[in-house]
C-alpha cells in the first residue's frame, strides 16, 4: 500500500477503490452474533452460516446452542 493513501476507519482500500460492501457485510455478521449472544446461543464463528446453524439447531431443540462445545446449554 502506497504510504501517501489516506486511511479512513472502516473503509478497507482495494484495487478498485474503497470496499464500502466488505464493511457492511462485516458488521451485518456481528449484530448478527451479538443478537445471537443475547439470546444465549454461541455460534461458532461470527460467520452467517455458522450463526443461522446456530439458531436453527437452538430452534428445534428448544434450549440454546454452544457451537464451541457442540452440544446444548442446561
Amino acid at each position: 500500500m502506497q504510504s501517501n493513501m489516506p486511511m479512513f476507519m472502516g473503509v478497507n482500500p482495494t484495487k478498485t477503490g474503497w470496499d464500502q460492501d466488505k464493511v457492511n457485510k462485516d458488521e451485518k455478521e456481528l449484530k448478527s452474533y451479538y443478537s445471537a449472544l443475547k439470546q444465549g446461543v454461541e455460534p461458532r464463528s461470527t460467520r452467517t452460516k455458522d450463526i443461522d446453524a446456530a439458531l436453527k439447531l437452538s430452534d428445534k431443540a428448544g434450549k440454546a446452542f454452544d457451537g464451541i462445545n457442540l452440544k446444548y446449554k442446561g
